[in-house]
């Protein structure tokens, strides 16, 4: 077999092995509890000390010097770029509005199925519930090793469309300055506020700063995925969105080129990227293997990919039931199913944060708004969190409104229930209701 940069040789595993290859994609545990420290040492330091902690974690490590002055992004400076770019990129302006309208549109069809209920109770009175949208949201666009105006628009619309009433948004900064893109798109989106830091010192300021904001949404390294954990409770989070992570369920129908470049494209992000490939068909696996040696070598991203692949990327020979297995253990954050009939395996995977059903529905159309959202849940968060989307940014809130008689009807009810848990006043509140009718 050709060299490769993932683990070899491809063999079949059994049921037997399953929980090693997936502890195996786990990350080091060492490396989490530095971060957590380190997080939790950046957080109380926000906290206490403001916008000098910010500015002080900002130049050491992004290397930059903020104030007061150069923190905000201004809306004259968005315009700018985006007017620009107009002149300069006309064509990348019309596919970014694209892209926002493909997200408009989903985010839209998302608000219509957020009903209300009001249920009329017998004996004179209403329950109901509502949606209602957050009022302030921090969204946070990741810039890194790379700028990502795809996320600016997935973090933003779907607020918009929820009627968030503040959106805040920060990117890390650069000693060359913003990033034209991503300027240009928040002004393509009307976003009013853009903040020029990036790590966890900005999820921090986000929760514990002027904004303090009711959640903070958005991908980001691991220092950003740990800040938003830590901070449940101050504040919500649409999910723990670290590195990413795609799990290509495969078998010989599929194009081994198109299967390797798809490999490629979520392992390209981040040396703590996570790649894997599973199918039973063990030429084909052969195949992308030998596709993949071949791109990696001639990638321009070839640094960041032969750092991601070699501990995370995996090529696995295994039969439909133990591929499936395999997906709901380790519930990744984006899943495709090249396979013949994609529609027979969609019931059995309901783990994967988001599923890309067929040859053609490659992930990173979902990443440019030909769909659902691209904010995903990672690192195995995927089993009970969901993609962002309008309910994100929105809460549901109960109202209850009952008419004299039928508190009347209830107070003895509750007085005794209140009475056998020992809650004396709770008691007392219902039946001074059933005593005092008009």
């Amino acid at each position: 077999m050709c060299r490769c940069y993932f683990i070899s040789p491809i063999r079949l595993f059994d049921r037997a092995e399953l929980p090693g290859r997936v502890a195996s994609l786990e990350r080091d545990v060492e490396v989490e509890r530095n971060t957590e420290e380190t997080v939790r040492r950046i957080l109380a330091d926000v906290r206490r000390q403001g916008l000098v902690a910010v500015f002080r974690y900002t130049e050491t490590f992004d290397g930059v010097q903020l104030d007061e002055g150069t923190f905000r992004l201004s809306r004259e400076v968005m315009a700018e770029a985006l007017a620009r770019l107009r002149r300069e990129q006309a064509q990348l302006i019309r596919d970014l509005e694209g892209m926002a309208n493909g997200i408009r549109r989903f985010a839209a069809a998302q608000r219509t199925v957020l009903q209300d209920v009001a249920l009329v109770l017998p004996g004179g009175g209403r329950a109901q519930e509502r949606w209602v949208p957050l009022r302030t949201a921090g969204v946070y666009i990741p810039g890194g090793r790379a700028f990502y105006p795809s996320t600016l628009a997935m973090t933003v619309i779907p607020a918009q469309v929820a009627g968030v009433t503040r959106i805040v948004g920060v990117t890390p900064p650069r000693p060359e300055g913003p990033d034209a893109l991503v300027l240009a798109t928040a002004a393509l989106l009307g976003l009013d506020e853009l903040y020029n830091v990036g790590g966890a010192q900005a999820v921090a300021w986000l929760a514990y700063g002027e904004p303090s904001v009711d959640i903070v949404t958005g991908p980001g390294n691991r220092f950003v995925a740990e800040a938003k954990r830590q901070l449940v409770g101050r504040c919500g989070i649409d999910s723990v969105a670290g590195p990413t992570e795609v799990l290509v369920i495969a078998d010989a129908t599929a194009n081994p080129e198109w299967v390797a470049e798809d490999l490629l494209a979520q392992a390209e992000h981040d040396p703590d990227a996570a790649a894997v490939l599973i199918s039973e068909d063990l030429e084909f696996l052969e195949c992308v293997s030998r596709n993949l040696v071949k791109r990696l070598e001639s990638s321009p991203r070839k640094a960041i990919l032969e750092l991601s692949v070699s501990r995370f990327g995996r090529l696995i020979q295994a039969p439909k039931h133990l591929a499936i297995e395999f997906a709901q253990t380790w519930a990744p954050e984006h899943l495709e199913l090249v396979v013949q009939d994609p529609e027979n395996w969609l019931p059995a995977l309901t783990a994967a944060g988001a599923i890309f059903a067929g040859s053609h529905s490659a992930e990173a159309f979902g990443d440019y708004g030909a769909g659902p959202n691209h904010v995903l849940p990672t690192g195995r968060t995927a089993r009970y969190s969901s993609p962002l989307g309008v309910q994100t940014y929105m809460k549901r809130q109960s109202i209850l409104s009952l008419e004299p008689t039928l508190a009347a009807e209830l107070a003895p009810q509750v007085g005794r229930l209140a009475d056998a848990e020992g809650l004396h006043h709770h008691a007392t509140s219902a039946r001074l209701r059933g005593a005092h009718q008009p």
